[in-house]
Parts: C-alpha cells; sequence; structure tokens
C-alpha cells in the first residue's frame, strides 16, 4: 500500500512540475536554477545513478538517446523512502522539461500495464503510453520494463512533433 501511494504522489509531482514548477523558478530570479534544484534535494545525473546502483548493488542503464531538444541543464534525485530515480533534463530559458523516472521492476510492476494503449519496442518489450492533461500542458508517458527496471519517460506533448515516435525512438536506444 505505501509503494502504490508513493507512485501516486510521484506522479502529482511531476505534474505539479509541469504545471507550475518554472512559476517558482520565476519567482526567485536571484536564486540559480542549479542552486533551486539542489536545495530541493537535486545533483548531478551521474552523482544520483550512482547512488541508485549503490542502494540496490546492481547496474543501471539510461536509454543512449534524449529526445530532440535542446536541454541547457540535467539533475538527478534518488529517493530511498520511495524507491526512485527521477532524472530531469530541462531548457532555463524555453521553459521545457524531460523527465524519467526509474523504478526497481519489483515496485514498478504495480503501473503496468499503465493503459490499455501499448506498443511493443524493437526487442519485443510491452511498452504503454498515455497523454494526461489538456492543451499547451498535455503530457506523453512511456512505461516499460527492461534490465529488471521499470522506466517512465515524460515529456509535454507541445514540444515535439510526434512525443509517441520520439519516446519510443528513445525507449530502444537502450
Amino acid at each position: 500500500m505505501k509503494k502504490s501511494v508513493s507512485f501516486l504522489f510521484l506522479f502529482i509531482g511531476f505534474f505539479l512540475c509541469i504545471s507550475g514548477g518554472w512559476q517558482s523558478v520565476k519567482a526567485t530570479q536571484k536564486t540559480s536554477i542549479e542552486k533551486h534544484y539542489h536545495e530541493l534535494g537535486y545533483k548531478s545525473v551521474s552523482n544520483a545513478i550512482q547512488e541508485t546502483e549503490v542502494h540496490y548493488k546492481t547496474n543501471l542503464v539510461l536509454p543512449k538517446k534524449l529526445p530532440p531538444l535542446d536541454f541547457s541543464h540535467s539533475f538527478g534525485r534518488f529517493s530511498k523512502e520511495n524507491e526512485y530515480l527521477e532524472i530531469e533534463y530541462l531548457n532555463e530559458k524555453k521553459h521545457l522539461n524531460y523527465i524519467i523516472n526509474i523504478f526497481p521492476a519489483k515496485y514498478g510492476n504495480k503501473l503496468l500495464p499503465f493503459s490499455d494503449t501499448k506498443i511493443t519496442l524493437k526487442d519485443g518489450t510491452q511498452a504503454y503510453y498515455s497523454t494526461s492533461g489538456m492543451n499547451e500542458k498535455s503530457v506523453m508517458i512511456l512505461i516499460f520494463e527492461k534490465n529488471n527496471w521499470t522506466y517512465m519517460l515524460c515529456i509535454q506533448e507541445s514540444l515535439i512533433d510526434n512525443p509517441l515516435s520520439t519516446l519510443e525512438e528513445v525507449a530502444n536506444s537502450f
């Protein structure tokens, strides 16, 4: 039950980040974006991955591709309490971001099937996708399991021409 509630809070947090996170950054212009993220517990992506690998005593692999956007920053945050890794790529000036959430498969299985809408990746892996939100704030989410990890890729649909195709390419880049 605790894990299901944690996943719910993760989803809510993600949507709050998409819908209002930039407003709070704008309000504190005196504070650099790096400082703002560090205050929220983020660190470098490599340090967050290392912390996750040490905690689980296993290797973690990220997709080799990113969506074709111009990212100015990347941050990672591992939560021991909720047992997930969050990686965020963003562009401070263009107000865009791409988020990857990674869970151990034993917890991420509660997310699968995430929706009835699915695609098959090149290696035969089933991936589930959905769109959530409205208008310019609509977010495409793709969830799949690989190498004993569950990956959730999230991007605002209005940022790229074909978000599902783009997220599928990212998922196929392991």
